[in-house]
């Protein structure tokens, strides 16, 4: 496994990306880039040789081609698409292995502040946060191609969009450390989990805190003292979070999406939802129509 060195204000340029959508039978064609390609898997399965290695990616898997480098599609496939992101780096290092990465990753914040790591290949557990991001990336794609002003947005876009990943990265990684150690895990990271899980249930704080065994009044004291905001707000977050999602990759209606993410009130959710992110859950999904598919 390769992993990839951000550093510290190291500079990230966007160049171009879509959705590709097979059409038929289809092959990935011979091709060395000279940029990094970012893919994320949707649907279906597909082999390519990559260098020397033969690899297979599924639904859910996220891979970087790397430059100078040769791919090939080994096998024909069908029914199959993915997001494709080029982007470039001004200063990167390549690790090889996890002997020295177990170090660097207890040594960085997390914040990415002081720079970021992420897998060649991974599969996060929650694609949610990432798809939404690709969305308004290439949302702004859309609307700045056709001008000539500067597509400063879309490298910020591509910059969060390997913050995602990045952290991806070291949930997985720091997970492996945990496990070396006899206080694997933590309870917050066991209530993060369980709330992610269940939030689109209406899911009330109480309920969390029967849970895990804490009286409530408590459980909400511990809660804020140690995220700095209510289990509440951290619950709402995260439906929020759910229903940007289905909104950028559904055609769901507003009180469906509501529905979906545990508020049966639509008119609640629509008021959080515009609280949260500034506009309305209609003009949120407008944002995405524009979207750059290719099936070659």
């Amino acid at each position: 496994m390769r992993y990839i060195v951000k550093k510290e204000n190291a500079e990230t340029i966007y160049i171009s990306g879509g959705i590709f959508v097979s059409n038929g039978k289809w092959t990935h064609p011979k091709m060395i880039l000279d940029d990094y390609e970012l893919v994320i898997v949707l649907k279906g399965r597909f082999q390519m040789r990559i260098g020397q290695a033969r690899k297979e990616f599924l639904e859910g898997d996220c891979f970087i081609l790397f430059p100078g480098e040769e791919h090939i599609g080994i096998e024909a496939a069908w029914d199959v698409s993915f997001y494709w992101l080029h982007f470039r780096i001004r200063d990167v290092e390549v690790l090889e292995g996890e002997r020295r990465l177990f170090p660097l990753l207890e040594r960085m914040s997390g914040d990415g502040s002081d720079g970021l790591i992420f897998n060649e290949c991974c599969r996060p557990s929650d694609r949610t946060q990432l798809v939404v991001l690709i969305n308004q990336l290439l949302y702004y794609q859309s609307v700045y191609k056709r001008t000539s002003a500067p597509i400063r947005p879309c490298d910020i876009c591509m910059e969060l969009v390997l913050y995602e990943l990045a952290q991806v990265t070291r949930e997985i990684n720091l997970e492996k450390l945990r496990a070396r150690s006899p206080d694997a895990g933590t309870m917050m990271d066991k209530i993060y989990d369980y709330i992610r899980a269940n939030c689109y249930k209406n899911l009330q704080v109480a309920e969390v805190a029967r849970q895990f065994g804490y009286n409530s009044q408590y459980f909400i004291r511990m809660f804020r003292r140690k995220t700095g905001i209510s289990p509440k707000q951290y619950i709402i977050h995260q439906q929020i979070r759910q229903a940007k999602y289905l909104f950028s990759t559904t055609s769901l209606k507003v009180t469906e999406v509501a529905e979906q993410v545990g508020m049966s009130n639509a008119r609640v959710f629509s008021k959080r939802f515009q609280k949260s992110e500034g506009i309305s859950p209609s003009e949120y999904r407008r944002a995405f129509h524009k979207t750059h598919y290719n099936s070659r």
